[in-house]
């Protein structure tokens, strides 16, 4: 039963689901599941200067 609460935490969306110096943009399909696609914040800002 452990296994399961930690898989149901982990699935949990978060307020900042990316590490530090990343952020959210959007989201992408890893293994059939979707999960949050976490960019360097510098190269976000400069797909959205563009």
């Amino acid at each position: 039963m452990t296994n399961a609460s930690k898989t149901k935490s982990s699935q949990t969306p978060e307020k900042d689901p990316c590490w530090k110096g990343y952020e959210q943009v959007g989201m992408k399909s890893k293994d059939g599941k979707q999960v949050p696609n976490c960019v360097p914040e510098n190269k976000s800002s400069a797909k959205k200067k563009s």
